[in-house]
């Protein structure tokens, strides 16, 4: 290529104050509310003032009024890379060998702070110049990262309370992150960083994006006395007054009742009992709010700063520690997760839904649909068919992903990911043996991405994910023995896929007149209007699914004086009357004989299975509700409803009275409540074959994704449709190879 180096714009737009670079100009102010709302920063009000003059600057716009901030019409192929890493002298060689992989995207910048700000306000940027321009010239555009997730050394010497700490004590240097959000010099510094960076680079056509700091919300605890401090303040703010708190607490119990704010601490070697429910809740929206706070104020910095340079975030999981909603919805201009699921072929075929998954989940937390996945595993173990990374890849774009970064490009010679097996160049400077399967995918990712550009994701099956219920039952993912919020809501998703249709996951605020189905895994925090919401929804014809224990609690983790489904109960038509909890009764505590919990299983009406229940079996009495699944082997339960579904309107709703170690329970519960709604998949396909589908003003395109190593021969499409992989027109049945995939297109209505 012949583009003409860009030159970096002369030094403007900030002047020094003391120690800290702020904007010439009278900075535009941020609204008050807002900004109180995310932040729980110590002393706030007095320190304000000049917290919002060094993070932001003059002009900064609403993500979603600045159209040219969108996502490239190009589907993104890229991979990692620090050129801080390596003499310059291969950069050249690197980029290169990506230009003729196919790679059209690069992420680089995020860990380099030291390399950008060797001693305080004294910048560097023309190693990373040289490094944007030799990308560009191969046609490669560079996501910049702001380098805020690892401090340098001189700024821990400086000022100790820029990183925090966790339960063990306050952190000690070396690594990276463990940063401390609530930290003023460590917010002043990444201010000032921050705006260097955009002010160099805000313009130069080599930089097509921002990532902000690197996987935001992990640690997951901030244990120091700035921390502590700014809990304090958060409080004040939320409950005004100590009397409040000791309320919502219950201070009563066991003598914990305050009478100066300075009396909270973080309990995090407390005798028996410290972390209660609604100090444990209140402590994550604090947490998630800080993290708010810091990433809100380098967006702003850059969205004033830079033009057609899109802004986003890489969370480790969208469905952790900080709201990701929230931030898609005020800062973000897209949102990304890091894709780490582990290679097809190697586990059961469902283990490829959580890509689904937490795809879908970034996809809603939007905005408009758009994400990446900023991180992609770049390889296959030699005991895995390489086909899985081409699976992998469609099953990004099949739930609407608008690109992938893999992780990673070379490996460091010395670190601590030395020996990590993800990379593409290898130590002897050749591709791994994924090379013919990578030239693949760029290569049909640049001939399906522009088609795919604006087709969006229409779905009529929400799970609704609740930030609050999850920080307060815990996070746990499906191999957890005890799987708590995340791993129930998992299982539902994993479960509905036998529909093969597509889902959105969604926060409880969203509008639901769209959707047909709503299913809510342990639904127990829940708020009166929500309640009623979800009562119009059945009785205009929406079908819900609530499972054990549901709307049991308030919004502040205490508990509603009623039994579950609580207020749910008239339009559920059934009631628990107690609870058989298997973990207070199981064999490796000797509270039930093994033989008697190996017989404790849900068996569904008409099947001919004994599903294994792995959490609680409730005891519920039918007041209108039919059953469908009932309890084996529970000696006087044995007989008694599990799962029961109820007309209320032109409505209905379902409900399970149990969880499940087993798959097939929750496709079971599925395709009840598939067929009481009459819902169809989008295309008929076999066990193990993914079916979603995107659309946009001219077609609608179906992606089949076959997850298992069995070859699946002619499936038969509902009408000609063209097979956009191979270039074939007006098909009528396809075939998919062990671990294929077809994409196929069709008119839109």
């Amino acid at each position: 290529m012949n583009a003409q180096p860009w030159r970096p714009p002369n030094p403007g737009g900030l002047t020094l104050c003391g120690d800290k670079l702020i904007p010439k100009e009278n900075p535009k102010k941020l609204n008050r509310r807002t900004f109180n709302q995310l932040a729980g920063l110590a002393g706030l009000n007095s320190i304000m003032g000049r917290r919002l003059f060094a993070a932001v600057a003059p002009g900064a716009q609403n993500p979603t009024e600045n159209s040219a901030r969108g996502l490239p019409a190009r589907y993104l192929v890229g991979a990692a890379y620090y050129p801080e890493w390596w003499p310059s002298t291969e950069w050249e060689i690197d980029f290169g060998q990506m230009r003729d992989l196919g790679i059209n995207a690069v992420r680089m910048g995020e860990f380099a702070w030291a390399s950008f700000e060797p001693s305080q306000g004294k910048f560097e940027f023309g190693w990373m110049d040289r490094a944007i321009e030799i990308a560009r010239r191969n046609g490669i555009g560079t996501v910049l990262g702001t380098p805020t997730a690892s401090v340098p050394p001189w700024l821990f010497q400086q000022y100790p309370d820029v990183l925090s700490g966790n339960q063990l004590g306050l952190y000690t240097y070396g690594g990276r992150k463990g940063y401390n959000t609530n930290s003023p010099h460590y917010l002043d510094a990444c201010a000032r960083v921050v705006n260097a960076l955009a002010d160099h680079y805000g313009k130069n056509p080599g930089v097509i994006g921002w990532q902000l700091d690197n996987e935001p919300g992990n640690p997951f605890q901030e244990y120091d006395p700035v921390s502590e401090k700014a809990f304090q303040e958060w409080l004040k703010k939320r409950y005004g007054t100590l009397d409040e708190l000791n309320r919502v607490w219950n201070g009563a119990f066991w003598s914990n009742m305050f009478t100066d704010w300075s009396q909270i601490h973080f309990p995090t070697n407390s005798a028996e009992g410290g972390w209660q429910p609604a100090i444990s809740l209140d402590y994550r929206r604090f947490f998630s709010d800080s993290f708010l706070n810091h990433l809100h104020r380098q967006a702003d910095i850059l969205h004033a700063k830079t033009e057609n340079q899109f802004v986003l975030t890489n969370w480790s999981s969208p469905t952790g520690a900080v709201d990701a909603f929230t931030a898609g919805a005020e800062f973000l201009d897209a949102s990304a997760w890091d894709n780490y699921v582990s290679a097809p072929g190697l586990s059961r075929f469902q283990r490829q839904y959580t890509a689904g998954y937490l795809s879908d989940f970034t996809r809603c937390a939007g905005p408009h649909q758009r994400f990446i996945c900023a991180e992609q595993n770049a390889y296959v173990p030699p005991n895995a068919p390489t086909e899985g990374l081409r699976l992998q890849a469609y099953t990004d774009l099949a739930h609407g992903s608008h690109g992938q970064l893999y992780f990673e490009w070379r490996r460091p010679a010395a670190g601590g990911e030395e020996h990590r097996p993800s990379f593409i160049k290898g130590f002897d400077g050749n591709i791994n043996p994924a090379k013919p399967m990578l030239e693949q995918i760029a290569k049909e990712m640049a001939r399906l991405g522009p088609r795919l550009a604006n087709a969006t994701t229409r779905s009529d099956i929400a799970v609704l994910y609740d930030y609050p219920n999850a920080w307060a039952q815990g996070s746990g993912g499906i191999g957890d023995p005890h799987p708590r919020y995340g791993g129930e809501v998992q299982a539902f998703y994993g479960g509905l896929k036998v529909l093969r249709r597509n889902m959105d996951l969604i926060p409880l605020s969203t509008d639901l007149a769209e959707y047909k189905v709503v299913v809510a895994p342990n639904l127990r925090l829940i708020d009166d209007a929500t309640v009623e919401r979800l009562k119009q929804f059945v009785q205009q014809g929406g079908t819900l699914v609530l499972n054990y224990r549901a709307a049991t609690q308030k919004m502040d983790n205490s508990m509603r004086l009623t039994l579950a489904p609580g207020p749910f109960a008239e339009i559920a038509g059934v009631q628990s009357v107690a609870i058989l909890d298997l973990f207070e009764y199981n064999a490796q505590n000797n509270n039930l004989d093994a033989k008697l919990q190996d017989a404790l299983g849900i068996e569904f009406s008409g099947g001919d299975s004994v599903f294994r229940t792995r959490t609680a079996i409730e005891s519920l009495v039918l007041h209108g509700a039919e059953t469908i699944a009932t309890v084996r082997g529970g000696g006087p339960m044995e007989g008694q409803p599990a799962v029961t579904r109820n007309r209320h309107g032109s409505g209905w709703v379902f409900y399970a009275g149990c969880d499940s170690t087993d798959d097939a329970f929750y496709e079971s519960v599925a395709q009840a409540v598939g067929s009481a709604c009459g819902l169809t998949p989008l295309i008929e396909a076999p066990a193990g074959v993914e079916v979603t589908s995107r659309q946009d003003s001219e077609s609608i395109y179906y992606f089949l994704l076959n997850f298992t190593e069995t070859a699946h021969d002619k499936i038969e499409l509902p009408h000609p449709m063209d097979d956009l992989i191979h270039d074939q027109r007006g098909i009528t049945q396809l075939s998919l190879g062990p671990f294929d995939v077809a994409v196929l297109a069709s008119r839109a209505p």
